[in-house]
This record gives C-alpha cells, structure tokens and sequence, in this order.
C-alpha cells in the first residue's frame, strides 16, 4: 500500500500527516522527503511498544544520534515529574532546537512528549509516531499537548505542532484486542459529541 500524505495547515504551521503500512522502516526517507532534518533525537517510548518495532526504527535512524528514554503510559504518570525526566536527558545529551524528540506510543506518550518538545529551549523539533486508533485519528492531530495535576486533567500544556505525524497502521497489529475495543468506543463517543 502506497502510503497518503495529507496536509494541516494551522496559524502557526503547516505540517504533514503521512499514513501508511511500515512507516517506521523507512523514517529516514521520508524525513528527507519532507526536508526534516537533526543530528540528535530522543525517542520517548510507551514501553508496551514491541522490542521488534523498536528495534526497526532505531536502524532506519541509524545515521542519527538517538538516545531513547521509556515511559509507563497512564494518566498517573502524565504529570511534571515525567515531563523532568524528559528534560533532563535533552539537557544531559546537549540538544539543541534543531535536534528532535520523537514519541511513540498512543495519545498520552504523544501529550507529554509534545508538551515536553514546547518546553525544551521554547521549542524543540517534534515527531509524533501514534500507535493506537485513537491517537491515529484523534490525539495527533491539532497539536494539543499537556499534563495532568492534583486539580485535574490536562490544566496544564500548550498547543504545540509536528513537524509530521507517521500514522504507522502496522502498529495497529500489535494492539491487545481489548485496546481495540476500548478506541473504538472512545472514537464513537468523541465522534457524536462533536456532532
């Protein structure tokens, strides 16, 4: 299948949602294609992601520094303690603005790594990989990023863009079939709401 390339304009930026089969293989491709370019990259990671998807995408990097840094996604760890850690490896490391933070993972990993890239030096290249159905059609599109607090959810983010979304449907594959059921529900209920 010939991946789709469709295209969001926002106030701030215009950016690419490219959708297709094995995206991650060829990363470094379609990077190029799309004039993306950094030295450096963190990956933040959901760590449910599959060693084998990991482990493909790093060698389609391999022309790149990449450190990667693994997260428990849930709503409890969506807080500032998470965002620190991710701080603290982008200023360890010596990454600068033109480096990148990649996420992969679904809606949560995609929040904090996004709020994460705003914060880094006022703006960090971003790279959202979502790898659940929801994030593919919902989260990763409109560059809404944030954290949760002791007050409630998602009180503290911004609005933060990609450079691209990678909507790698393989990754759809390796999903437990009770997330399956679970997207589909939250997509139907965010879906009539809107109506």
């Amino acid at each position: 299948m010939r991946p789709t390339k469709l295209m969001i304009n926002t106030e701030s930026q215009k950016y690419p949602i490219i959708i297709g089969e094995n995206l991650i293989s060829k990363i470094s491709l379609i990077l190029k294609d799309n004039s993306i370019n950094f030295k450096k990259c963190l990956i933040v990671i959901d760590k449910n992601i599959p060693n084998k998807k990991i482990s493909k995408l790093k060698k389609s990097l391999k022309t790149k520094n990449v450190y990667t840094y693994f997260i428990n996604a849930n709503e409890k760890n969506k807080n500032q303690n998470t965002i620190n850690c991710i701080l603290e490896i982008l200023l360890n490391k010596n990454f600068s603005r033109e480096d990148c933070l990649i996420t992969v993972g679904g809606g949560i990993t995609g929040d904090m790594g996004g709020f994460a890239a705003s914060l880094f030096k006022r703006g960090l290249k971003f790279i959202n990989l979502p790898t659940t159905l929801l994030s593919q059609v919902d989260a990763s599109i409109g560059g809404k990023t944030g954290i949760n607090t002791k007050y409630g959810k998602n009180l503290i983010g911004s609005f933060y863009q990609p450079k691209i979304v990678l909507s790698d449907i393989s990754f759809l594959k390796t999903l437990a079939y009770s997330l399956w059921v679970s997207s589909i529900i939250s997509f139907i209920f965010f879906s009539t709401r809107r109506s």
